[in-house]
């Protein structure tokens, strides 16, 4: 006696399209991972670097007001500058994935603000700490408050982006923003 296996024809479709719905979905779900992912470390990404670009304002903007020995003639320019640090690392604290690495403030001498080499400078390190003094330049007898002549001063963050959701790599990023100092009139 011999057994036949009888298959309806519509089931050997149903079959197929069951089979090309798991290679679909096997192809779709890694890709709209990466979208998802990559969503989110660009979404935090654009959160941090708001972040730095409003705290180095916040930062600028203090130190112009604070400006130097002829508004602050017993002040310290440690206590100053301290001051400035303490109020960009406070808007930095809502980092989501950011790391502070060099904050610096600085007498700009370039029309488009840049730090350079040869500025006056004070720098700082992630944790508000001044780094060697031979970097603590600025002093407040150099941040000059007398018209025409008033210092360009300006801060500076460099800082790190840890990718959260690993899309894309490690980032370094540097921002600034530059103001006048806050002029003394005679």
């Amino acid at each position: 006696m011999s057994s036949t296996l009888v298959v309806s024809p519509a089931a050997a479709p149903a079959r197929k399209k069951r089979g090309q719905s798991l290679v679909e979905l096997a192809i779709t779900i890694p890709v709209m991972s990466i979208l998802l992912l990559g969503g989110f470390d660009t979404t935090m990404l654009i959160w941090d670097k708001l972040v730095a670009g409003y705290a180095v304002r916040q930062g600028v903007r203090l130190a112009s007001e604070l400006g130097g020995r002829q508004t602050n003639p017993t002040a310290t320019q440690a206590a100053i500058d301290q001051k400035i640090v303490r109020n960009v690392l406070a808007v930095t604290k809502t980092w989501g994935y950011g790391t502070l690495m060099e904050l610096d403030i600085y007498g700009a001498t370039r029309a488009d603000g840049v730090m350079q080499a040869s500025d006056y400078q004070d720098q700082f390190n992630g944790s508000g700490n001044p780094l060697p003094s031979g970097l603590q330049t600025l002093t407040l007898e150099r941040r000059y408050q007398t018209p025409p002549d008033e210092t360009a001063i300006g801060i500076r963050l460099v800082w790190q982006f840890t990718v959260p959701a690993g899309s894309f790599g490690n980032m370094t990023f540097t921002e600034y923003s530059v103001m006048q100092v806050a002029p003394v009139l005679n």
